[in-house]
């Protein structure tokens, strides 16, 4: 349907040739009369127009235009096609800040909507401009963020990418093996997708590197493996109808399989390859001569016809000088110089290496100076991003301790009010505990004599001198002093004090005088301190009598101290605090 109305919309401009200036004036002045997926496809086709010219402005105008419709149309595919192709007209016009700036938000974008190759794709445009710019360590640390983020994602095309990459960039860095590893990954997941075209070039890649580790058994199987994908996909094309033109990747395969048949000395074979290659070559592009002649180089070498080496090395270098590939073009000037070697043409070796030798040496200082300045700004900014990382830690660990001590301040105070609300009642308790105590007490002397045992007489005359002598305040007073001095024994004193006193031992009889002595010293005189009470009271010993003070009156002596203040200022004690303790 999309071919249909591209169809229509070309001839409709071949027969207003008069009134439509391009093919993209004519393709506007119909898009007033479209909608819907016919509208995407003429911007799409505007877009592939704007790409054949040379005008940045212009063709970044039509992608917008493009992105634009998508959006307002909410179609995911074409507004990964639009951002992915703003990407590449980026890379395309050498924008570099523009295509770092706009990444990120294209990456989201796309990530958002799961278009998943469109989002590879556009990545993969920024390593290729860091190798452009011969970045090779920051373009390898981009690749390995996009290996991890493919596996994040479970996106095998994604692996397929990120793995194509990192094993270009070891390749080009001279680590073979570690190539070999990563475009033998890139090709296990690219063989699952259904476009071949990132397929067929890691088999390139991978055969350059077999090639570099001479590997060239290993390179036959693959070159043979390579031919079977181009021919499967032949084959699917042609039951299809059209006819796929694969002359080039045809090419680049049957010199990956001659290289592997010269290494091996199958010369018969290899002839036979590089005469296929002739073929296959014929019209195209430079860069396919250059390959062809580089490769029969090597077969003219291997069988000894050095002539007809240096001839081939000679028409290479022409290629190269007119496409200004300087580094490319000193490799084939030292090859050269070896086949002179080889030839017995000494004198002329012997001027082209010591013309080279400069060239190769100064070649050689710039790119270690770029590596050493590429890998300085790395480490800067890695530097910088763990500085920014450690201030920002930082700051949200500040911020969670902050957090965390206000709401230990904010618990503190909730407790601390529930603590003097529930103290308050204690307190209140206390005091109405300690009115029925003195009632009974006076109740209980009024009590006859008649009717009181031996032992209940013992323990009203033990409770009277306690009153009046204040016995208790002493640290040292002993049962046995108790005892002297109300004339009985210290059995009798105890089973008195057990049976009248709620099974108290003497001990428990004595402090709970001195405790109620304590609590009339906090309460009476505020002067005082808490050493001076617990001295006035008779206890020895600090930890002592805060101990039994709590046990008794539910509180510290400090808290009761402080209570007792509050209630003399305000004695009325309101329904909430009875609620929020009950």
């Amino acid at each position: 349907m999309k071919r249909i109305a591209l169809l229509f919309l070309l001839v409709l401009a071949s027969i207003r040739g008069i009134g439509a200036v391009s093919p993209s004036d004519s393709i506007r002045h119909e898009m007033k009369h479209l909608q819907g997926e016919q509208l995407l496809q003429a911007y799409s086709n505007l877009c592939r127009l704007a790409a054949a010219g040379d005008d940045s402005n212009y063709e970044l105008r039509c992608i917008r235009e493009y992105l634009a419709e998508a959006l307002r149309q909410h179609d995911v595919e074409a507004e990964g096609l639009a951002r992915s192709s703003q990407m590449n007209c980026y890379y395309n016009y050498t924008m570099p800040d523009s295509l770092v700036a706009a990444l990120p938000k294209a990456l989201a974008a796309m990530g958002k909507n799961k278009t998943w190759d469109y989002y590879y794709n556009s990545w993969n445009v920024l390593v290729e401009m860091y190798l452009y710019q011969d970045k090779l360590q920051t373009a390898l640390r981009e690749s390995q963020k996009m290996y991890t983020d493919a596996r994040h994602n479970k996106s095998n095309y994604g692996l397929g990418v990120s793995s194509y990459c990192m094993g270009g960039i070891y390749q080009a860095m001279g680590r073979f093996v570690l190539a070999e590893k990563s475009l033998e990954e890139s090709i296990a997941a690219l063989s699952k997708e259904e476009d071949i075209t990132l397929l067929v070039s890691a088999y390139n890649a991978l055969g350059e590197t077999l090639d570099g580790l001479g590997k060239y058994d290993k390179l036959r199987t693959v070159a043979a493996k390579w031919k079977s994908i181009l021919d499967q996909y032949k084959k699917k094309a042609l039951s299809k109808g059209y006819t796929p033109s694969l002359n080039g990747r045809y090419l680049y395969c049957t010199l990956a399989a001659a290289v592997a048949e010269i290494e091996t000395k199958q010369y018969d074979k290899a002839a036979g390859l590089l005469a296929q290659a002739e073929q296959l070559a014929e019209g195209r592009k430079q860069i396919a001569q250059y390959k062809l002649l580089q490769v029969k180089s090597r077969y003219y070498a291997a069988t000894k016809q050095y002539d007809k080496a240096i001839d081939c090395n000679r028409e290479n270098m022409k290629i190269l000088v007119a496409a200004g590939d300087s580094v490319s073009l000193l490799t084939v000037e030292l090859q050269q110089a070896d086949f002179f070697l080889l030839a017995g043409r000494y004198k002329e070796a012997a001027q082209l290496y010591h013309d080279l030798t400069p060239r190769r040496d100064q070649m050689r200082n710039t790119e270690l100076a770029n590596q050493l300045d590429e890998l300085r700004t790395i480490f800067e900014v890695d530097k910088l991003t763990l500085e920014n990382k450690i201030a920002n830690n930082r700051f949200y660990f500040a911020l969670v301790a902050s957090v965390l001590l206000l709401v230990i301040v904010v618990l503190y105070v909730i407790y601390a009010r529930r603590l003097r609300r529930k103290n308050r009642i204690l307190y209140d308790r206390i005091v109405q505990s300690q009115k029925m105590q003195e009632n009974l007490q006076v109740q209980s002397a009024r009590t006859s004599v008649e009717v009181l045992d031996e032992e209940g007489i013992l323990y009203r005359k033990l409770c009277r001198l306690m009153q009046d002598d204040q016995l208790y305040t002493n640290p040292d007073i002993k049962r046995d002093d108790l005892a002297e001095k109300l004339g009985t024994n210290r059995t009798y004193l105890a089973n008195s004090i057990k049976k009248y006193g709620d099974g108290a031992t003497i001990s428990e009889f004595i402090n709970g005088y001195r405790l109620q002595h304590a609590a009339t010293l906090l309460t009476g005189d505020p002067s005082k301190n808490i050493s001076d009470v617990e001295f006035l009271s008779g206890f020895n010993s600090r930890g002592t009598f805060t101990r039994l003070f709590r046990d008794q009156f539910g509180m510290s002596p400090s808290e009761y101290r402080a209570i007792s203040k509050e209630r003399k200022v305000s004695p009325s004690q309101s329904t909430e605090e009875k609620e929020d303790i009950e």
